[in-house]
């Protein structure tokens, strides 16, 4: 088995991070970039570069199914003198001795001592990770317990680097994650063949009413929330049923258990073979019940959460989503179980009877809350959720994103969530024909200078950027092709100064023809120029 050139990617960056900084890194993957072969890469580097340190590993997940994911692909991946065992009751073997021990966070929370020295923590699906202390939740009881006998570098990995609130992994001073080693965007991976499309219906008549429903803890209160939806189970059920009726393996998410029951007994009354898969069930009947439904005797399997995360059956090709929710992460986590490609299988159709894809946005630009800047000396990328400094940069220096000001104009009102695009592919951008291209030099106090960029449409300002010409990494290595693709001059400038002197000295850059502008949830974004041939 060998690792896909992202993933390799992703595993350099890492190592790079940990080479440069102290604290602990995520690695953002979407679902089904393979987050346990990344995991295994690691470890197998990790016993190549330092075998002298016999660099013993864990890796934690939340449930038996990650954990035999995670144990197959340690197994292929590593030589056989390196041992990989279990610590998790689920699988019956707790085994405390191994080089690398791949362990469900129930069985290890308080089994740290019992470990002996450990070099390196990998926790997947880490949005899981508590922010609110070192000994709150099971995760930071772990690793507080595991640091007071030994030393060890820690990574994350998760497709949605934030909490269910929607902040950033890496705010607040009690975060345990402090950085973003390397972020692989869902659009990549759907141009490279490696994950299948969502895809909306033309339109979809039901709609759950949320309107009267409370918010508690910053999502819809779940006994209010149970009362909106049940009246719409019946009507849900019939919609699907006629717009899936060409799709072969569906999955459902609702608000409860008893919903979960309600609408299988609803598709059942309809032909539809569907069975109840939730936290309840026992692990026997669970696991026959996700047997028969691989191979096809199921049609639907309707959950609540349980199936959100962890869930790999590739060819699901319709996910089902009535479960409103405020939460980022559910609605990401849920949306990924139809993103795994399969033989045979181009998409898969995403039913959405709540408002969540309308005030959400497209699955595959949900980012973490902004997070005001105030007097911390830091910020929160808003893009890739790495921590800014300082806090007054108008770049991020890890992914060149701009810096959102909180004065900035919101994005348009979102359309109807029958027609709400899933992806953001399906984000129609406007094209401006652009007439004159200004540059200035930007400066905020404490940070690097960069080049501002704006394109002009007649009398408009219809987008900007921002050239990082003096920072290193990512953003530096997108400004030299961003000056590359429009000089004609083989050398470039060392400081924005310096390319203000040549443009104001009368030195020519190439002006597109036309730029492609789309909303992406946040803020205008360029993402595709036309040039004159």
């Amino acid at each position: 088995m060998k690792p896909r050139d992202y993933q390799t990617a992703a595993v350099d960056a890492l190592f790079d991070w940990w080479g440069k900084h102290q604290g602990n890194p995520i690695l953002s993957l979407p679902t089904g970039a393979g987050k346990s072969i990344v995991a295994a890469e690691i470890t197998r580097r990790l016993f190549e570069q330092w075998p002298e340190h016999h660099p013993r590993t864990v890796v934690i997940v939340p449930s038996k199914e990650l954990a035999e994911q995670n144990a197959a692909k340690l197994i292929a991946l590593l030589p056989p003198r390196i041992s990989v065992g279990y610590y998790s009751a689920s699988l019956g073997q707790k085994r405390h001795d191994a080089d690398v021990i791949v362990a469900t966070i129930g069985s290890i929370a308080k089994a740290a001592l019992k470990l002996g020295n450990i070099r390196c923590v990998i926790i997947d699906e880490c949005h899981l990770v508590s922010n609110k202390g070192s000994d709150v939740g099971r995760y930071r009881q772990f690793m507080s317990s595991l640091a007071r006998v030994c030393q060890f570098r820690t990574v994350g990995m998760t497709a949605t680097p934030f909490r269910g609130n929607g902040e950033w992994l890496t705010a607040g001073d009690d975060a345990l994650f402090t950085g973003v080693a390397h972020s692989v965007k869902v659009q990549s991976m759907l141009d490279l063949g490696y994950l299948s499309p969502l895809v909306p219906p033309p339109s979809i008549r039901t709609c759950i009413d949320t309107s009267q429903v409370r918010i508690t803890g910053g999502d819809y209160n779940l006994g209010d929330l149970q009362k909106a939806v049940k009246a719409h189970y019946s009507a849900i059920a019939n919609e699907a049923v006629q717009l899936a009726s060409e799709r072969k393996k569906w999955i459902a998410f609702t608000v409860s258990v008893d919903g979960a029951h309600m609408l299988a007994g609803e598709l059942e009354a309809l032909g539809v073979i569907a069975r109840v898969v939730t936290g309840d069930t026992e692990k026997a009947e669970r696991e026959r019940l996700i047997a028969e439904f691989r191979s096809g005797s199921i049609r639907c399997l309707v959950t609540v959460l349980a199936l959100a995360t962890g869930f790999d059956v590739p060819d699901v090709d319709c996910v089902i989503w009535c479960r409103p929710t405020k939460s980022p992460v559910l609605y990401v986590q849920g949306a990924g179980r139809g993103l795994r490609p399969a033989p045979g299988k181009t998409d898969c159709l995403w039913l959405d009877f709540t408002d969540t894809t309308e005030r959400l946005g497209a699955v595959d630009l949900v980012t973490g809350k902004y997070k005001k800047k105030g007097d911390a000396p830091y910020a929160i990328c808003p893009e890739c959720g790495d921590r800014v400094t300082p806090a007054s940069a108008p770049l991020c220096s890890s992914c060149g994103a701009r810096m959102r000001d909180e004065k900035e104009a919101e994005a348009p009102e979102p359309p109807k969530a029958s027609d709400a695009p899933v992806m953001a592919a399906q984000i129609k951008p406007k094209r401006h024909e652009i007439t004159r291209v200004t540059y200035a030099e930007h400066i905020k106090d404490g940070s690097r200078p960069t080049l501002r960029v704006e394109y002009w449409a007649g009398m408009l300002i219809v987008a900007r950027e921002w050239v990082c010409l003096e920072h290193a990494g990512f953003a530096g290595n997108k400004a030299k092709r961003w000056w590359g693709q429009r000089a004609s001059r083989t050398y470039l400038p060392t400081t924005v100064n310096q390319a203000m002197e040549w443009i104001n000295g009368g030195y020519q850059l190439q002006q597109p023809k036309a730029i492609h502008v789309a909303i992406n949830g946040k803020y205008p974004e360029i993402i595709d120029y036309e040039w004159n041939k």
